[in-house]
């Protein structure tokens, strides 16, 4: 019946019981025990889905840094000015999208497309798309299957020399 106890119990517990206020802290041990090995994964995959949110959205910020990178790039009409231009417009903007590949942090698969009627101050559209990976892997079945995108939109400062309304292009 347990440790027999001949005071009086407070707040603890009831008047007149017979049984150590202690006594009963042996069986709550494996009882907190339990709790905690329930909680415990539910926690982590918490925090685990709380550092790939964070994950997706930076490579989000990077798309959008490339978007508007490449809208830059087109409105200044890249690569003229340099000192050694491109020949043809084809390859101005392949040259194009390189460089704005090249300014961007996502690993592969990468789409840049250009859009612009060509002339000064028309509006130029670029728009960025890339798939998102996840770092541990946990998460794949949520995250690894979404595609982040953006586009930026600026008006042309110089007649462009790369090839207007292009397609789609990867890096």
């Amino acid at each position: 019946m347990g440790i027999l106890w001949s005071g009086r119990r407070t707040k603890a517990g009831l008047e007149g019981s017979d049984v150590a206020p202690n006594a009963s802290r042996e069986t709550d041990r494996g009882a907190t025990l339990m709790e905690f090995a329930i909680i415990m994964p539910l926690l982590v995959i918490l925090l685990i889905g709380i550092v790939e949110s964070s994950w997706v959205f930076a490579q989000y910020l990077d798309v959008r840094h490339g978007a508007r990178e490449g809208a830059r790039l087109a409105a200044v009409n890249y690569p003229e000015g340099t000192d050694a231009p491109v020949a043809t417009p084809g390859d101005n903007l392949n040259a194009l999208v390189a460089e704005t590949c090249s300014r961007m942090n996502v690993a592969s698969g990468i789409t840049v497309s250009f859009a612009s009627a060509g002339g000064k101050a028309d509006p130029i559209t670029v728009a960025v798309e890339a798939p998102s990976d996840t770092l541990s892997g946990l998460l794949d079945w949520a995250f690894g299957s979404l595609t982040v995108s953006s586009t930026a939109v600026l008006h042309a400062e110089q007649p462009a020399t790369w090839a207007t309304g292009a397609g789609n292009q990867s890096c």
